[in-house]
């Protein structure tokens, strides 16, 4: 009786004192408290039906390090499962994924037909989307088209502008009120005659040479200023005179653009598509 108590004491001591636990090998790495070897078979994780991404279920409770495979799709929005690997960080399932995918992300590709739940974005009716794919779009708010992002650059969200909205124009031509407000003035230096040019949006041409002749010598740029004022008729005139007035004096004088509404160049760039991710 004494000699089996004796050799049941030392097997349990010896197990104790081996640390590490070798599944197919005598010799398990020293640093690993388990290590399963095959060269011809793999390790089958548990394969349970997750609810969310917030909820334990079906364990008990969440536990930081649990790694199962989820066979389910479940939950709604930012909780929703799908089947893949999925890891407890202690209050929520994620999903072990090389690169971490959601549901409502925005790519660009070269590629041009949907794949692996990415959806191009071409203004189609979610109607026409798989069903799975059609619930999430409305959970990230397309409720009857997908958005078209074709020939369209996106931007952040600022002011009171929806998710997902389309605006702008593919050209912009320069208008008179896109130009800087720019007063030019100029002093005759010496004196003399010399002679005035004006744009007069009234008057007729006879009539502005008439009152030029006469009174340009005594009002001098007063008269420009006055009969350069806009009433309201689009013709405008052209016309000249010269001034017989001595001294420096000061002249306002209106200049035209010259542009012709040209749009501008577009800058370098490649052409890609836009796809939003609705799941696989």
């Amino acid at each position: 009786m004494v000699r089996k108590i004796t050799f049941l004491f030392a097997s349990l001591l010896s197990f104790v004192g081996f640390s590490q636990v070798g599944i197919g090998t005598i010799t398990p790495n020293s640093d690993a408290a388990l290590e399963i070897f095959s060269t011809n078979s793999g390790v089958l994780i548990s394969r349970i039906p997750l609810v969310s991404t917030s909820a334990s279920s079906p364990l008990s409770g969440h536990v930081a390090g649990m790694i199962v495979y989820n066979t389910a799709s479940s939950g709604a929005g930012n909780t929703k499962v799908e089947p893949g690997f999925y890891y407890s960080n202690g209050s929520q399932w994620i999903r072990l994924e090389p690169l971490t995918t959601g549901i409502g992300d925005v790519k660009q590709s070269i590629l041009t037909q949907d794949h692996n739940g990415w959806y191009l974005l071409n203004g189609r009716t979610v109607a026409s989307l798989p069903v799975n794919a059609a619930a999430n779009a409305l959970l990230v708010g397309f409720a009857t088209n997908l958005p078209d992002a074709t020939d369209c650059f996106l931007k952040g969200k600022s002011g009171l502008e929806s998710l997902s909205a389309t605006g702008g124009n593919n050209s912009r031509a320069l208008t008179q009120a896109n130009l800087p407000n720019v007063t030019f003035n100029g002093t005759a230096a010496s004196a003399g005659g010399h002679t005035h040019d004006y744009d007069d949006k009234y008057h007729g041409v006879t009539e502005n040479l008439n009152i030029v002749t006469g009174l340009l010598g005594i009002l001098s740029g007063v008269v420009l200023n006055i009969l350069n004022n806009d009433v309201g008729s689009p013709t405008v005139t052209s016309t000249s005179a010269t001034s017989t007035v001595n001294g420096s004096h000061n002249h306002t004088s209106s200049v035209s653009t010259g542009g012709s509404s040209a749009v501008l160049p577009t800058a370098s760039h490649m052409v890609t598509n836009t796809f939003v991710y609705l799941g696989k």
